[in-house]
């Protein structure tokens, strides 16, 4: 007998590709956070550094209190772990982009970057941002099987990535 559950969805083996993709990324966030601790400053433009300390203080915001928010306000039950929501959370960063985590961690690889000031770390950060929007359309599609026209609602209303229309539409309809 056959499932349809957004459990079993979600548990579909990784393609090759995936796995190749997930690989590529990993690798590169490691050495750029080994360039982070060995080189700094190179370009030796100080204004550089602080834009990256002002980016990485979003990337906190994003990356970690969208956690907090999600567990929150999703509904999660006592002792699981926060992707196991039973409600859709629009408050908080969710309320200005739809994918806070994974803004986070692209406006930490630019904060990265912009500290090293390095071009194999420009050359990282791409490598980056490219496949972790890529995953963020295979993320709306799991989370439109799991919550059907309330999410392609949030999804016609919400940005996927983009902070600075997000604020604009977070300002508008506050």
């Amino acid at each position: 007998m056959e499932s349809n559950t957004f459990e079993d969805k979600s548990k579909k083996k990784f393609s090759l590709v995936n796995t190749i993709f997930t690989i590529i990324f990993t690798i590169s966030f490691i050495i750029q956070i080994i360039l982070m601790f060995m080189f700094f400053n190179e370009l030796d433009l100080i204004i550089l550094i602080y834009i990256g300390y002002i980016i990485w203080g979003f990337s906190l915001y994003f990356g970690l209190i969208s956690f907090w928010t999600f567990k929150k306000r999703g509904e999660v039950q006592k002792g699981k772990s926060y992707i196991n929501t039973t409600k859709l959370v629009d408050k908080g960063p969710y309320a200005i982009v739809r994918h806070p985590q994974y803004l986070g961690g692209i406006l930490f690889t630019i904060s990265i970057t912009l500290w090293t000031q390095l071009l194999v770390s420009l050359i990282l950060s791409i490598i980056i941002i490219v496949l972790t929007y890529q995953w963020t359309y295979a993320e709306d599609n799991n989370l439109i099987d799991k919550f059907g026209e309330d999410y392609q609602r949030y999804k016609e209303s919400v940005p996927r990535l983009n902070l600075i229309l997000g604020l604009i539409k977070y300002r508008k309809n506050k």
